[in-house]
């Protein structure tokens, strides 16, 4: 088939885009940086030159494409300006499918977050959930947002399918929640930080998975992808297990954190560099989030790796590529 890929210079997307090569789909990746075009197009990708917030970039990208995989956007919890988050999630998606309205797309697969769907805390999301509108971040507002406006293409004949993954990791993960798992490896991280908080975890073979199947999945079919809704505490506790190390017993207290955020984000004010702990993700992290992937498990047979194996096969890569200093 042919498919065109955006925001495939993320972390999920260089799995996806390999993925469908090995397939033998043909693949067209939409990308903002000539570098990034230089580099996909000598990996044998077909690329366009284009950015969802600028339409004029995107006038004709859809000719010959049968489906669109819609990854695209920012995905950070602090940002210079904040507006960039609803200029490139929300209205870089409707300028996308505004362009796909023209054309005879058999599937849209929209990469949207739990962030859009997340609950109050110690409540369980699903795909019916609805944001009760307590946005911890801008980051979550804006993908709630964007989940809006799929509905609104949806019922406007666009042949979406959403899929809603948590905290995605795997290999070549050092930045995210990674950078955590490798902190604690390494002993650089010496205590722990909201260990009743959830991450809803999720390995990235399984997001590729399930990202696979939506391209036969009913139009408005729309699922949770979450591998273990697992504590920060646990985290900790099993990276120490795998590492044969004494677990961590200390625990930085929730005030300091506080002003470490705040005072981080008080400098970024002025350097306008990324705080150290931004407010938004301190916020994001204390909240927590848990959702059910009994929905795809059920209908699409999927089989997820839980909290202990995600941990293992992620330590066993950072191994692997001597990132852990044994």
């Amino acid at each position: 088939m042919n498919i065109l890929v955006t925001g495939a210079t993320g972390y999920i997307g260089p799995f996806l885009v390999n993925k469908l090569k090995q397939m033998g789909h043909s693949v067209v990746i939409l990308v903002r940086k000539k570098n990034d075009f230089l580099r996909l197009e000598s990996e044998g990708f077909k690329c366009i030159l284009g950015d969802v917030t600028d339409k004029e970039s995107l006038v004709g990208i859809f000719k010959n494409i049968e489906v669109l995989f819609h990854l695209a956007n920012i995905a950070s919890w602090w940002l210079p300006n904040n507006q960039t988050y609803y200029d490139v999630n929300v209205e870089g998606t409707i300028n996308l499918f505004e362009e796909a309205k023209k054309a005879s797309l058999k599937k849209v697969v929209h990469i949207s977050s739990i962030a859009a769907i997340r609950q109050p805390e110690g409540i369980i999301a699903n795909e019916e959930s609805i944001h009760q509108g307590d946005f911890e971040s801008h980051y979550s507002k804006s993908k709630y947002l964007v989940e809006k406006e799929t509905e609104k293409y949806l019922k406007g004949g666009l042949p979406i399918v959403t899929l809603n993954p948590g905290v995605v990791t795997g290999p070549q993960d050092t930045k995210t929640f990674g950078k955590t798992v490798l902190g604690i490896a390494n002993g650089k991280v010496k205590a722990k930080f909201f260990p009743d908080s959830y991450i809803p975890l999720v390995y990235i073979d399984n997001v590729i998975e399930v990202m696979i199947k939506a391209i036969d999945l009913k139009v408005g079919s729309k699922y949770v992808v979450v591998g273990e809704n697992i504590k920060i505490g646990d985290v900790f506790d099993k990276v120490c297990e795998i590492m044969k190390k004494e677990k961590i017993t200390k625990t930085t207290p929730n005030l300091l954190l506080a002003l470490v955020s705040y005072y981080s984000e008080f400098i970024s004010f002025f350097t306008k560099k990324r705080p150290s702990l931004p407010v938004d993700g301190l916020k994001a992290i204390k909240i927590g989030a848990q959702a059910s992937s009994k929905r795809s498990i059920d209908e699409l047979g999927i089989k997820y790796l839980n909290g202990e194996q995600i941990l293992t096969k992620l330590i066993e890569w950072f191994n692997k590529n001597n990132l852990i200093n044994n």
